[in-house]
């Protein structure tokens, strides 16, 4: 049986609207044959592009459908990727990196350093994981990029990144033929994973296409999540997904024809959460107790980006009841006119929280509602403060690496604070990432000194879990962000590093930095050819050296 949680997000099949993963994978149900669909597609075609609209369940597909079947099957899959994924490990002990090769790679090989993933292109992974069938023959590596999005446009942020990982991206097509790659976008993206699919040297890839469930997908999906918590009622699970597709408004009752993964599986998880296993459930009684649940949903997320994003959230459920309420909810909203009245970032986070999506009309984009079945609960937005539920600190720790890659350093850190409020006794792990990631932004916002102030911080946590490799890393941190304004000192943290960690290469290239800019060089050239008599390619080592020995 799984444990249910009142927050959205939290662990669980019932999280609200969270998406399910691989240990969710025997209560994903209802989409058999979009799974089969794109396990075909995907293992035939080198890229196949999976698009949809926001909370539709492509994510779930992809971590609790398609990959642990073909896991099952012997395939070559690797664990699904996404461009958000931050690795707890400080970026600034690393000598290079770039955002997306780290993302994608650290989520492909979990297993591999950081170190290593800065520093070797993909194909160098791809060629060290391939795998043999039992004739020999190598089989198809098939990898997955989840929330491309972030691929496909211009990033304040990370833009040079970016171009650099799809400069590498490119290559790696051209060069491992073996290498199935599949692309997640929501809908408005398809056109630009169209273009990038061409620059990757496949003009007419494969594509699937992930729509909202029919009803009976919807029912078989509403029982294995209500069987999963040892309710199997059938009629509830049916009368639940008839008051999904049931749209009331002033004009009548209409019933859909299709039924949203992404509110069946918040409501699913309400009624088991606030009702008795034995409560009797009339029509009537299950339309206000999933009224009750959508408001409330509806409400809260309103509520928690209006304080993400510093306004009054009587201001923003006013706008989206206004704009998102009546007939233009379902029809259709341009884009220009919704930044006219509120900034970008909220309707992108009202999409991201699954209340509207997007759709392109003559490469015009137009939100509307996530579903009509919306229309009845955010009629009843009032206005009234909402309390805020706030997911554990993990998950609002993810929440953070997200706002950072959408180019809003200032909101990941907030998250970022908010989470190591949160921790509590027995998450230790949690701070420690927390914090290290604190002196993450502050490096990157080239704040030095309060990086090294929170990466100090950051080791001490890691003293106490213990986790040495963690606080040689974090030393190592220090030590390169010192090397461009104290030597001495930087001298001190790297060999501390080292005597942690003394086979990780990148800081004793990093030491030998530090020793030559402090004068010793005779030091600094051991250093570095005890460096090169182990790796002869290393090459920070290599072109210290050079210019090492331009200077003697």
């Amino acid at each position: 049986m799984m444990v249910t949680r009142s927050s959205l997000g939290s662990p669980g099949p019932h999280a609200g609207a969270r998406a399910l993963d691989e240990t969710d994978k025997d209560v994903f149900r209802g989409r058999t044959a979009e799974t089969r669909e794109v396990l075909g597609k995907w293992a035939k075609n080198r890229i196949t592009v999976l698009h949809g609209g926001a909370g539709v369940g492509k994510t779930s597909l992809l971590r609790a459908g398609a990959v642990p079947l073909l896991r099952d099957q012997g395939a070559n899959v690797l664990p699904v990727a996404n461009v958000a994924y931050r690795p707890s490990f400080p970026v600034a002990a690393l000598p290079e990196h770039n955002h997306f090769r780290i993302a994608v790679l650290a989520s492909w090989y979990t297993r591999a350093s950081p170190v290593q993933i800065s520093e070797q292109p993909i194909g160098t992974f791809l060629r060290r994981h391939r795998r043999m069938d039992r004739f020999g023959a190598q089989l198809p590596t098939l990898a997955a990029i989840d929330g491309a999005e972030a691929l496909l446009r211009s990033s304040t942020w990370h833009e040079r990144h970016r171009r650099e990982f799809l400069d590498d991206l490119t290559t790696v097509m051209k060069e491992e033929p073996g290498l199935h790659l599949l692309l997640a976008v929501r809908d408005d993206s398809l056109d630009e994973a169209l273009e990038l699919a061409g620059r990757l040297g496949h003009e007419s890839p494969a594509t699937c296409s992930l729509d909202p469930m029919t009803p009976e997908a919807a029912l078989e999906a509403a029982y294995a999540l209500l069987s999963a918590s040892g309710r199997c009622d059938s009629d509830l699970a049916e009368a639940l997904v008839l008051e999904l597709r049931t749209v009331r408004t002033a004009g009548g009752v209409q019933t859909t024809s299709r039924v949203e993964p992404a509110l069946l599986q918040l409501v699913c998880a309400r009624l088991l959460e606030d009702l008795p296993a034995d409560a009797a459930m009339s029509a009537g009684r299950l339309h206000g107790e999933v009224n009750r649940a959508l408001g409330e949903y509806c409400a809260h997320g309103l509520a928690t980006i209006a304080a993400d994003q510093s306004l009054r959230p009587a201001n923003v459920q006013s706008w989206f009841r206004a704009v998102f309420g009546g007939p233009w909810g379902r029809a259709g909203v341009s884009e220009t006119r919704l930044y006219d009245d509120v900034p970008r970032a909220v309707v992108d986070a009202v999409q991201d929280g699954h209340l509207i999506r997007a759709r392109l009309r003559d490469k015009a984009r137009f939100y509307q509602l996530q579903h009509p079945r919306l229309i009845e609960p955010i009629g009843r937005l009032d206005g009234g403060a909402v309390p805020i539920r706030r997911p554990g600190p993990s998950i609002r720790l993810d929440q953070a690496h997200r706002a950072l890659l959408d180019g809003d350093p200032e909101l990941a850190r907030r998250h970022t604070e908010a989470a190591v409020r949160a921790c509590g006794e027995g998450d230790l792990k949690v701070l420690a990432a927390a914090t290290t990631f604190l002196g993450d932004i502050a490096y990157e916002q080239g704040e030095t000194k309060n990086a090294v102030l929170r990466y100090r911080e950051a080791a001490a946590i890691c003293e106490a879990i213990p986790d040495n490799a963690a606080v040689g890393w974090i030393l190592a941190g220090i030590g390169r962000i010192l090397l461009g304004g104290d030597a001495g000192e930087a001298v001190r943290q790297l060999q501390a590093a080292a005597s942690r960690l003394p086979h990780e290469l990148s800081i004793q290239t990093a030491l030998g930095q530090a020793l030559w800019r402090s004068g010793r060089t005779r030091a600094a050239r051991a250093v570095f050819e005890d460096v090169l008599g182990h790796d002869s390619r290393n090459r920070e080592a290599l072109i210290a050296k050079r210019a090492l020995t331009g200077t003697s």
